[in-house]
């Protein structure tokens, strides 16, 4: 409030009115700030509800990933407290769920099993040494051990085994079976042969015991005395050889046995047959142990042992190995044509094993490296092989991700792929793929030369696009520099056919006309292509608005009357009841309708109709020009939307082509579009589908409906 004039304000209330204002103001701050801080707050409550759904989201994919696979993943932290994230292998197999039954490795598996798994992980714990190994449960069942060490975490994994890798571990089993069969065997024999004449008689008995517990072997064997008489055999001997029970039990001799083989062709084929027979019973009192393969004629494969004692006895040891043999067989023939079939690639190709090493190769994969394939024999591990590559390409984050793919134990294993750009210039395409067994396959090709003609087409793309821009600017220059003088030119001409400026003849009026009408029809064709150099440089904005119907059908057939009148060309307008407006850009409605009439009235016969209507279809509404004109081939159909495509299909149509690639681009700049049916001699139809409701200034635009009745 102003003083009244003359009155001067003392100090006292200048005083009092700035300490309120300055208590008002600091309420008002106040206020504000608490109430960003409490919005602050707000957002910060909710973003931290959000982390904590992604995180129970995070851990709820994580237990469903490590139960997808049946195994045992356990976790020892430096503390040394075992943590045992997923244990849901099958029961019969024999192993704990829990992580303190699980860490009593004597209480599940065989002996041998728990010593090799108690050294492995003491080596792991103290020294971080990786290991894979192949465990025999005390229910005679096979599974896969992993230990790895992540920083100063452990890893341990177990996993059921099956395949070959499973009929490996029974072969290995049964060979170590086998080894402790002999072992004890010869044990026997020695405490058998050092002791006297009474000794071996009294303990005769013991022996013979001992010799019935080997019946139930599968292993077939026998013992001769240092008389070359058969004194012990097993079943198994007998099934072996198809010889008979009772005649065995008359203690024939060793070179008995062997005649009466060979007479029925049991017995390995040889040239020699007796210096054969006679170097084999050499053997006696030889005080050593000799090991041959005997290939049947029948197709068996037997492992034939002969231990000789000191006093001149032998026993004998018959192992059918054929089908190991088979297996082995197979699996290097097999082994042998992965190997061939890589060298054939183009592609360098390496196989690594779930402990990590090198377990085939290609020849191209030494050749993109650089690497000795002596060295690469050896089956380095993973850890060499980063360390001779980094003298091509050093990347440690690559060559990390390398080799975590390789020796990683996760519940799910993903492949992955990336581009490696050497310093030497080439471009590999490398690729890791996790393999059935927990091996990994790694891929590298030499992308190079598709690089670089990718990079030369960016390029020349980036050039062409350089100079569509230049000429589409050059274009626009022009067509502003001509339309100055056009505009002058049209303007002249009509003032020279005005009153003022005198009285003309008939052949200047229609010069004049001629004028008029070419300026016209140049000026059209800039503007035309100022349109399309305006939508192509993306500046043309849509001005949207409520348009009705009836507004842009009378604005678009005002343009063409006087063509019509010309042409002899009827127009009938049709706009289905219940449609009265719509949001677009005026403007360029009209000129779709006028360059489609213009376009129909060119193409259309003298007495023929030309049909423009309007209906509603979904949320689009639909405007169709129909005429009666000479149609269009179907091979040029895809191309009359094109830009300077222009033919007159035996009509006396002329234009530059323009129309119909505007009508194309402003249709879809409202989000519509454009379709053509056309049949050669009977017309042409093009409907073009605009949105019935639009977006204007950011806010959906109601429609208000009414009902506009036109007459055709």
């Amino acid at each position: 409030m102003a003083a009244p004039e003359g009155l001067a304000l003392d100090p006292q209330t200048l005083l009092v009115l700035g300490v309120n204002l300055g208590i008002i103001a600091f309420a008002v701050g106040t206020a504000i700030a608490c109430l960003r801080a409490t919005e602050r707050a707000r957002r910060a409550e909710i973003a931290a509800k959000h982390e904590a759904e992604l995180y129970r989201l995070h851990e709820s994919t994580l237990d469903m990933v490590l139960a997808a696979e049946p195994q045992v993943l356990l976790t020892l932290a430096e503390s040394g407290e075992p943590e045992l994230l997923v244990a849901n292998l099958p029961q019969e197999l024999g192993v704990p769920g829990e992580s303190d039954k699980l860490l009593h490795f004597a209480a599940w598996l065989d002996k041998i099993s728990a010593v090799e798994l108690v050294a492995a992980m003491q080596a792991l714990e103290e020294r971080g040494e990786a290991f894979n190994l192949i465990l025999r449960t005390q229910r005679d069942r096979y599974v896969e051990a992993d230990g790895r060490a992540a920083g100063r975490t452990l890893l341990f994994k177990l996993r059921e085994i099956a395949g070959e890798r499973l009929e490996h571990a029974e072969l290995a089993d049964k060979h170590k079976q086998l080894e402790e069969q002999v072992a004890a065997l010869r044990g026997l024999l020695d405490a058998e042969s050092s002791a006297g004449e009474r000794r071996r008689a009294e303990s005769k008995p013991s022996a013979e015991a001992y010799f019935r517990s080997f019946d139930r072997l599968a292993t077939a064997f026998a013992v001769f005395d240092a008389e070359q008489k058969l004194t012990h055999f097993n079943q198994a001997y007998v099934e072996l050889w198809q010889l008979d029970g009772e005649w065995l039990s008359t203690h024939p001799r060793d070179g008995e046995i062997l005649d009466r083989l060979r007479q029925a062709r049991r017995l390995p084929e040889k040239a020699d047959y007796r210096e054969w027979k006679t170097a084999w019973l050499s053997a006696y009192g030889a005080n050593a142990q000799t090991e041959d393969q005997w290939h049947l004629p029948d197709g068996r494969t037997l492992h034939v042992i002969a231990d000789s004692d000191g006093e001149g006895g032998i026993t004998y040891l018959y192992e059918n190995v054929t089908e190991r043999l088979a297996l082995e067989s197979r699996y290097n023939a097999l082994i042998q044509v992965q190997r061939e079939t890589l060298d054939t690639l183009r592609e360098g190709v390496a196989v690594f094993a779930p402990s990590g090493r090198l377990r085939l190769y290609n020849q191209a994969f030494a050749a993109i490296w650089q690497l000795n394939p002596g060295q690469l024999d050896g089956e380095p591990h993973v850890d060499e092989i980063i360390g001779w590559c980094r003298a091509l390409y050093d990347a440690p984050e690559e060559w990390e991700r390398t080799k975590a793919a390789v020796t990683a134990i996760v519940a799910e294993r993903h492949p992955y792929e990336s581009q490696i750009d050497r310093p030497d210039g080439s471009v590999l395409a490398c690729a890791a793929l996790p393999l059935p067994d927990g091996g990994t396959l790694l891929t590298y090709v030499d992308v190079s030369d598709s690089k670089r003609v990718e990079r030369a087409l960016i390029e020349r793309t980036e050039a062409l696009e350089a100079a569509d821009r230049l000429k589409t600017a050059f274009i626009s220059h022009v067509s502003y520099e001509l339309r100055t003088p056009l505009t002058n030119i049209i303007g002249f001409s009509e003032l020279l056919a005005s009153p003022i400026a005198g009285p003309l003849t008939e052949r200047q009026h229609d010069y004049l006309g001629d004028i008029r009408l070419s300026g016209r029809t140049l000026l059209a064709i800039v503007d035309d292509i100022l349109d399309l150099a305006t939508i192509d440089a993306g500046a043309l904005d849509l001005k949207l608005s409520q348009v009705k119907v009836h507004d842009v059908f009378d604005q678009a057939v005002q343009g063409v009357e006087e063509r019509l009148k010309q042409n002899d060309v009827a127009l009938y307008i049709g706009i289905e009841p219940g449609i009265h407006s719509f949001v677009a850009d005026g403007k360029r409605v009209t000129q779709i309708l006028y360059n489609l009439l213009s376009n129909a009235i060119g193409f259309s016969t003298a007495g023929s109709r030309i049909s423009l209507t309007c209906a509603r279809t979904d949320s689009m509404l639909a405007f169709t020009i129909e005429d009666q004109g000479v149609g269009i081939p179907e091979d040029y159909q895809q191309a009359v939307f094109d830009r300077f495509e222009s033919r007159s299909l035996g009509s006396r149509h002329r234009g530059a082509g323009l129309g119909l690639s505007i009508v194309k681009n402003l249709a879809e700049l409202h989000g519509g579009r454009v379709s053509l049916v056309s049949t050669p001699g009977e017309g042409t139809r093009i409907t073009v589908l605009l949105p019935l409701e639009q977006k204007a200034d950011g806010e959906a635009t109601e429609i208000a409906v009414q009902v506009y009745k036109s007459t055709g």
